[in-house]
């Protein structure tokens, strides 16, 4: 059964299909515990749920979920994390549709207690279902089956960059299967690949393996060869074969680039930004401000008056600390944290350093925390910034390091974040060597390239992950 498992179509049946049952079963059997196993639900909502129409508005609500998200779980170049993520976003789009439409239809009087217990048992369950899934889906493809066939052309680096991107170990048991190189003559191929020939050899191997082979990534330069790869091209297309071109970027910035038209001219645009579209402002807008305001109408009252007690007994001064900074586009914007400094004169041109003085011992464990970042939820309810995104530096930063990094404007393309891809990769707090901060900022501008919702939730659970586990270490 396993040299079955080749075509998409299949793929949805032993991989997708199988996930949705699960996922059926685990939000009908989690809803049965809670009614008949907790004793949690009020007499007089229970026959509510035990209407027949509750449990086609539970199913219904998982495919809404599923077609809004989608189970990805046989893509190749998707985390362990990214699974998790979206796994837990199905689950959460099921548990809000469910109950909203429930408290619609059925006038349901909500429990908060019966709500949570729901969303963390079906949450937890579906993450760890995919995940087993994945392990299944990367065992299968480790034994062999599933694979997908890729043919090279050509001996330009970028091709044997390629070549070892798909052979690496993290990425073995993702099911790339590379047949072979077909170079000119004296072109360099990796030692541990196969050579099935010259350029022309490739014409007659495809016609007789075209069943078996999926893509043919070529590095030929068109320009020079313009009637073989005008060849491969057409006999690829004839043969359903996928073509693929690996142009030679030597020289140019590595990063995830995005092809276009402007009229009948080919286009690279150096960054691909995913955010800047309206569906992407209006999704990632409003997780912000749903998020911010529940966040601020719930927990922020009870930290503010925690933290301002704290601050006030042990430095004069306000409870806040506001300082301007460069946000999106490069226009300033106030930000604000809770105070953890004394006030000085240098607080908007010099960064806290391991024993700085100015930081008095409360300010010391807000920081250490990250509670002194929490006033920023205010800066995201009112679109300065956004909860994830890269984090805003000081304008004296700004201009310092605007002349000295060549692409550190690019940051600003996106709102800046409370948190973000570079803080939860270790790029936090003093930035000693010019390194430090180029490399922040390479990771900003991979966010930016590569934003999607899936990524949002990794960082942000990753974030909370690591605030549990005692904060970052550079965070004094």
């Amino acid at each position: 059964m396993l040299k079955t498992l080749n075509t998409a179509t299949k793929e949805s049946i032993f991989y997708k299909v199988p996930a949705f049952i699960m996922d059926a079963i685990i939000q009908v059997g989690t809803l049965l515990w809670i009614l008949y196993g907790t004793h949690m639900i009020r007499a007089k909502n229970l026959p509510i749920y035990e209407q027949d129409g509750t449990w086609v508005i539970l199913i219904g609500s998982l495919l809404l979920s599923i077609a809004i998200a989608g189970i990805h779980l046989n893509e190749r170049n998707r985390s362990a994390v990214n699974i998790a993520s979206l796994a837990f976003l199905n689950a959460f789009l099921t548990w809000a549709l469910f109950n909203g439409l429930m408290a619609i239809i059925y006038e349901l009087t909500l429990q908060g207690k019966t709500l949570a217990l729901q969303l963390a048992v079906t949450s937890i369950l579906t993450v760890m279902v995919h995940l087993l899934f994945r392990q299944i889906i990367s065992l299968i493809r480790r034994k062999g089956a599933n694979n997908y066939p890729v043919l090279m052309v050509g001996s330009a680096q970028n091709l044997l960059s390629i070549y070892d991107y798909l052979i690496h170990d993290s990425f073995h048991d993702r099911g790339y299967s590379v047949l072979g190189f077909f170079s000119e003559e004296g072109g360099e191929i990796p030692q541990d690949a196969t050579r099935l020939g010259g350029i022309e050899d490739c014409f007659g191997y495809i016609e007789r393996s075209y069943p078996n082979i999926k893509e043919v990534l070529c590095s030929l330069n068109p320009a020079t060869h313009t009637e073989t790869v005008n060849r491969l091209v057409q006999l690829c297309e004839n043969k359903m074969v996928r073509f693929k071109y690996v142009p030679d970027m030597e020289g140019y910035p590595k990063r995830k680039m995005r092809f276009s038209q402007l009229g009948s001219v080919n286009v690279i645009s150096l960054h691909d930004e995913p955010l800047n579209t309206p569906m992407a402002a209006i999704v990632k807008r409003g997780g912000d401000i749903v998020l911010s305001l529940l966040f601020l109408c719930t927990l922020f009252p009870f930290i503010w008056l925690f933290c301002a007690i704290g601050i006030k007994l042990s430095s004069p001064g306000p409870v806040f600390f506001r300082q301007k900074r460069t946000g999106y586009e490069g226009k300033d914007f106030e930000c604000l944290k809770f105070r953890s400094m004394h006030p000085s004169r240098d607080a908007d041109t010099k960064q806290a350093v391991k024993g700085d003085s100015r930081v008095f011992p409360f300010g010391e464990f807000l920081r250490k925390s990250s509670l002194d970042e929490l006033p920023q939820f205010i800066n995201v309810l009112k679109g300065d910034m956004s909860i994830i995104g890269p984090r805003p530096h000081m304008i004296h930063h700004t201009d310092v390091y605007s002349g000295l990094i060549g692409d550190y404007m690019v940051r600003h393309f996106a709102k800046p974040g409370i948190t973000g891809w570079a803080q939860i990769n270790g790029c936090r707090g003093e930035t000693k060597e010019l390194d430090e901060m180029k490399r922040r900022v390479e990771l900003d501008i991979w966010y930016i390239e590569h934003w999607s919702i899936e990524l949002d939730l990794s960082i942000f659970f990753i974030t909370i992950w690591q605030l549990l586990r005692g904060g970052d270490q550079k965070a004094y």
